[in-house]
């Protein structure tokens, strides 16, 4: 891509937010525009982040003013991160996953950040007509569903469970609602999309707590801008009271993603 066409770009992909904020005190933050359920540019509501900034800058005194994000097929957060900051729309950028505690991108950019505050990741999830309970009796069943390529299907293969590969979270779900396998390894956000869009599993399906492998989670952080007139500390003090109080989990419950 020419320099022209990335100006076009960077300039098509920040637009203001559904919330406009002004003034100094504002609290200029960056989102993916479509990322649901953390956040979304279009319809009435827009994702976790979304909402967990809003109360952030409550709590900071400021108002807030967001800015919402493309994220480019090539280049992908990274770009994203890097064009953001560069362009001056944003002092923050929130809702960036690490992945065994790190960010490439946040590391490759010399950026700061907050802790981890949200945590998610894969859960069990049975059959309708499984008797499968426990991530034990998973072991044991023939019939072990995952999204091929991801953690959850490589954690399948490595534990050397019956894995049965698919190619979307949408297939994986009719497998399981059909009986077709025992039981999954399924993303909770991907599953909160679902709940978010009106469906609900059938009684007993999730199985939370069952999953405890590191490498099956994720956590998420606010990266702060080379400019922000934030720093980390206070980034922490703010959203850790919020989880304490269980702001943060209120607002994932919103959504549909459970907390475990």
């Amino acid at each position: 891509m020419c320099k022209q066409s990335s100006a076009v770009v960077l300039a098509a992909v920040l637009a203001t937010a559904a919330l406009p904020a002004s003034g100094a005190d504002a609290l200029r933050i960056c989102l993916a525009a479509d990322n649901p359920p953390f956040s979304t540019m279009t319809g009435e509501r827009h994702g976790i982040d979304h909402d967990v900034m809003a109360e952030l800058a409550v709590r900071l005194g400021r108002s807030m003013a967001a800015r919402w994000v493309t994220i480019p097929n090539r280049g992908g957060l990274g770009k994203a991160l890097q064009q953001a900051f560069a362009s001056g729309e944003c002092e923050i950028f929130a809702g960036v996953p690490l992945s065994d505690g790190r960010n490439e991108d946040l590391q490759a950019q010399g950026l700061a950040s907050s802790r981890p505050y949200l945590t998610t990741g894969y859960a069990l999830v049975v059959a309708r007509g499984s008797s499968v309970r426990t991530l034990a009796d998973a072991r044991a069943a023939g019939r072990v569903g995952a999204v091929s390529a991801t953690p959850a299907d490589l954690y399948l293969f490595e534990q050397q469970m019956h894995r049965r590969p698919f190619g979307s979270n949408e297939a994986l779900l009719a497998a399981l609602d059909a009986d077709e396998i025992d039981a999954a390894l399924f993303w909770l956000p991907a599953l909160a999309r679902v709940s978010d869009g009106g469906r609900t599993l059938w009684p007993g399906a999730l199985r939370l707590g069952e999953v405890q492998d590191g490498r099956l989670r994720a956590g998420f952080v606010v990266a702060l801008g080379p400019t922000s007139t934030l720093t980390g500390a206070v980034l922490d003090q703010a959203l850790a009271a919020m989880a304490r109080e269980g702001a943060i989990a209120e607002i994932a419950g919103r959504y549909g993603l459970p907390t475990q």
